[in-house]
């Protein structure tokens, strides 16, 4: 899934999305003809969630960023652009220096990953990535990684993490258990 679960999770994090996921999906992917590998070199996954929040993931394109990775938010007034390595961009310089009053959002400053989890043994709360919030950061990427392959849309419910309507989709979010292993 490349950088899709990294990416996702900080998009997710900062629109309250940890515990859902999108309900369309579609995309478009270039695949090597040749060599080792079958994943997409190149691809663009739309999806759209249930407030109306539409979310663009993107690889292999210089045209997306710069062709640097990272997660960009773009509303009404402008956008900011986040990455794991460089700090942050905005289209509005002064959106940089703005200082988030006490009624807004604040999100987690984490110590880094280590830390927060060494802290968490032996605190016995729970991480600032939990098992769920890693699953759902990676959904969009392995529904989008299914539309391309199928070249449609496909629709999803993100409470009961089936797909909408489309047998073939459905049979590709997983793979039969070889025997005796069952559930």
């Amino acid at each position: 899934m490349d950088w899709i679960g990294h990416h996702c999770d900080i998009a997710h994090w900062g629109l309250d999305f940890d515990k859902t996921g999108p309900v369309e999906i579609s995309g478009y992917g270039e695949y090597p003809k040749t060599g080792l590998f079958n994943t997409a070199t190149k691809y663009r996954i739309d999806t759209k969630y249930l407030n109306g929040v539409k979310m663009i993931i993107a690889g292999g394109h210089p045209d997306v960023c710069n062709g640097t990775m990272g997660t960009k938010w773009i509303g009404d007034e402008g956008w900011i652009w986040v990455s794991r390595d460089i700090a942050i961009d905005a289209s509005n310089k002064l959106l940089l220096n703005d200082t988030i009053k006490p009624n807004e959002i604040h999100l987690f400053k984490s110590p880094g990953h280590w830390r927060n989890f060494l802290d968490c043994v032996r605190s016995r709360k729970e991480t600032l990535t939990p098992c769920e919030t890693g699953h759902r950061s990676v959904t969009p990427g392995h529904l989008g990684q299914i539309a391309m392959l199928l070249n449609r849309k496909i629709k999803f419910n993100p409470e009961t993490e089936e797909i909408i309507g489309d047998p073939v989709a459905s049979r590709m979010l997983g793979r039969p258990m070889r025997s005796p292993y069952h559930l």
